[in-house]
């Protein structure tokens, strides 16, 4: 669910494969700091740990269509043969995919008879990346699953703050948005499942002429798009008045905006500031639903959101469906000394 932040420093000259990283004690010490207040902080929410194969097949990513086109281009894939056949797989590129894959697999097989699943993982996804990123990037993240949207979104929002807040981590910000968004605006304008996508892409690659041209082809969904490319906001009162203004002239937009503004008053009661970002919730295919990100010094350190078809998509029955993750080494970057040890009877 997140993008790699971490960039090489200047190097000699190594026998590595480009893009990846050998970590030395000092780094290990404290990757394991991060890595033990993250199980701690999850376990104590209820989330079990899980580890899902690094080799996956192909076709998880690809005929349910999880993953956008951009990032499809950048997973490590090869032939695995067997016998005189061979399936093509790859380095797992994505968490969130694979834990889906665990999760429908155990529903199927009577292991998880209420189809419900708090999940955590410490694990490395790998992507292509141009010289200078990272290709394996150690992930942290959580999913949930068989947990409506009322409460999972929310639920999802304050332990990600309760993380870095363990962590000594300060000066968090906090976006939301909400996937349907847009993509209902879309829809009323008139796009098609192909227009949209093409849409959104230009509007997440920050493409400044994106709106003006969608406003003048699609003149009859212009006011819900203009409110929702053109105007941020950072308070409920903005949802309340999005709510007003685009339940009306949009009335399918009502579902998306009570769920933006639930995750908002959750926010309210924790006295975080946040900022409401309509049009920035990212990978069309993937998310559904509520999303947000949590930055640090104008950097993302956590992001996620819901993505309830992404059971169905892989073969599974439907079940609601959210997470986040983190870049763990990024995690680390951020940390103001080391990890602090928790002190006993101490709790979140």
């Amino acid at each position: 669910m997140n993008e790699p932040t971490a960039d090489f420093e200047a190097e000699a000259p190594s026998s590595r494969v480009t893009g990846m990283r050998d970590l030395d004690p000092g780094t290990m010490a404290t990757f394991r700091g991060v890595e033990r207040v993250f199980l701690d902080v999850t376990r104590r929410a209820g989330y079990l740990e899980i580890r899902t194969p690094t080799v996956e097949p192909l076709h998880l990513y690809t005929s349910s269509g999880s993953l956008s086109p951009q990032l499809l281009d950048r997973t490590y894939s090869f032939l695995d043969w067997d016998g005189w056949s061979g399936e093509r797989v790859v380095l797992r590129p994505d968490a969130t995919v694979a834990a889906a894959r665990w999760f429908v697999e155990q529903v199927a097989t009577g292991a998880l008879p209420e189809g419900l699943a708090r999940l955590a993982y410490v694990q490395p996804v790998y992507r292509f990346e141009p010289e200078g990123i990272d290709r394996e990037i150690w992930q942290c993240g959580v999913e949930s699953f068989g947990v409506e949207s009322g409460e999972g979104d929310a639920e999802l929002v304050r332990l990600a703050l309760r993380l870095l807040s363990a962590l000594n981590i300060e000066g968090v910000e906090v976006e939301i948005a909400h996937a349907g968004l847009v993509r209902t605006a879309l829809e009323a304008a008139g796009l098609d499942r192909r227009a949209q996508v093409e849409a959104y892409d230009r509007l997440l690659s920050g493409e400044t002429s994106v709106a003006d041209d969608l406003l003048a082809q699609y003149p009859q969904g212009s006011s819900a798009l203009r409110l929702l490319l053109g105007v941020n906001g950072d308070s409920r009162a903005y949802v309340a008045n999005l709510r007003a203004t685009l339940g009306q002239a949009v009335p399918a937009l009502s579902d998306a905006l009570a769920e933006l503004e639930a995750v908002a008053d959750a926010l309210d009661e924790l006295e975080v500031p946040y900022r409401v970002v309509p049009a920035t919730a990212r990978n069309l295919e993937y998310y559904s639903g509520v999303t947000f990100r949590l930055l640090v010094q104008d950097r993302e350190c956590v992001a996620g959101g819901r993505y309830d078809a992404l059971c169905e998509a892989i073969g599974g029955e439907p079940a609601p469906a959210s997470g986040f993750g983190a870049d763990l080494l990024g995690l680390a970057a951020l940390v103001p000394s080391r990890v602090p040890r928790r002190r006993r009877g101490h709790s979140q």
